[in-house]
This record gives structure tokens, sequence and C-alpha cells, in this order.
């Protein structure tokens, strides 16, 4: 048995170390859990908007041909 540590994990660990603090002192966080959060419920928001307008959307264009039909029965 051999009490060596490989050279390669030293450093990695050592890289990964220089990475984070390279972040901390850019203001930037690594992994930023409320960041996530916010990225998805910005993005479930985009969608329930483009839902509600397709529905108001549905709903202008149903009371446009109520009116024409009703229009038109009247001549």
């Amino acid at each position: 048995m051999s009490d060596k540590i490989e050279p390669k994990a030293g450093k990695r660990l050592s890289d990964d170390s220089a990475a984070y603090e390279q972040a901390q002192t850019q203001g930037l966080q690594a992994d930023d859990p409320l960041a996530a959060i916010k990225a998805l419920r910005l993005g479930q928001l985009a969608v329930c908007r483009l839902k509600s307008e397709d529905e108001m959307q549905a709903m202008r264009d149903e009371l446009e041909s109520r009116e024409t039909d009703e229009a038109a029965s009247k001549e």
C-alpha cells in the first residue's frame, strides 16, 4: 500500500476552490437556488400569460361572430 495522494485529485480540488473563490469575488454564485426558482416561475408566468391571451382572443372572436350573425339576421 502506498500513502501517495494522486496529484490529479489534489489539483482538481484546488481548481474547484479557485473557481468558487473567483465566482464569489465577482458576486456570482455557482448554485443559486433562488435564481433557479425565479427563472422557473417567470417561465410559468409567460406560459400563463400566453394561454390567457389566446383565451381572450377566442372570446373576442366568438363575440364578433355573434354580432356578425345578429346583423345578418336583421337584414
